[in-house]
């Protein structure tokens, strides 16, 4: 447990120091992605001996996954959104 938790707090300090340089966006939900990612990179090289139990590592993954998911939907969730507001503004033009 203290693996994922130490893992964890790796990915924020990498995540809010790379945060100037990359210039990821301005929502929270991109920094939630860059967390993801990060975290997996970290966990997919952490040996598995930094785990007590072997399968916390599988938690991490699922935990990285989770937040690059939940990206990835609230990024088409505002396309969508973006898309609908443009249909309108089209049949306002066309009226």
């Amino acid at each position: 447990m203290y693996g994922l938790i130490g893992y964890a707090l790796l990915s924020i300090i990498t995540t809010l120091i790379l945060s100037p340089i990359i210039k990821f966006g301005k929502g929270f939900s991109s920094y939630f992605c860059v967390f993801g990612m990060v975290y997996l990179v970290v966990l997919i090289i952490s040996p598995y001996s930094h785990f007590e139990p072997n399968w916390f590592k599988f938690i991490g993954y699922f935990i990285g996954l989770s937040c690059i998911i939940i990206f990835i939907y609230l990024v088409w969730k505002k396309m969508k959104k973006q898309q609908q507001l443009a249909d309108i503004m089209e049949e306002n033009e066309q009226n």
